[in-house]
């Protein structure tokens, strides 16, 4: 997740309208581009792939307020927050169970009990495995996706970063 402040020459209408323009004629077969939806306020972006469904995809949220004739973009570029907190639930509450997993394998093993007490180790391991091959698949276009959509807001706007001696 990084945090994004970008001028652009264009008033906000006439960047709404130049954004709303490039958008024009994309259905869900185009081929890979850059896509979203806003106002004059504020915007969306996203890359849009064809037959690929991904909900952990990087999004660009921003502003955009009128400066100095032009307009300045702020927003946040990267994955929904909904799915950091999700994975930090899952991982979190998974661990504790390994945790209680390795605590009754250890105290199975000192009663000469033996691997009855496997199954509550493998078992979370299993899920961290899988909850962490997801993350991964999920963010495999993420740094790709940033690059694409600031390199449209640069082609489309002419952005370039904010400078605080812009003011």
């Amino acid at each position: 997740m990084a945090r994004i402040d970008l001028i652009s020459p264009h008033a906000p209408v006439n960047a709404a309208t130049r954004l709303k323009a490039a958008m024009e004629g994309v259905t869900p077969d185009s081929p890979q581009c850059v896509l979203g939806s806003g106002t004059e306020h504020d915007m969306t972006l996203w890359v849009h792939r064809p037959n690929f469904r991904n909900d952990m995809k990087t999004r660009l949220i921003a502003t955009m307020e009128p400066h100095a004739g032009g307009t300045r973009i702020r927003g946040r570029l990267g994955g929904p927050r909904s799915v950091f907190v999700f994975f930090g639930c899952w991982f979190g509450f998974v661990s504790l169970f390994l945790v209680i997993g390795l605590t009754m394998l250890a105290a199975s093993f000192a009663e000469g009990l033996g691997l009855h007490a496997l199954m509550f180790v493998v078992v979370p391991i299993f899920m961290l495995a899988v909850g962490g091959f997801i993350l991964w698949v999920g963010s495999s276009h993420a740094r790709s996706d940033r690059a694409a959509i600031l390199a449209f807001l640069h082609q489309t706007l002419a952005t370039r970063p904010f400078n605080p001696r812009d003011l």
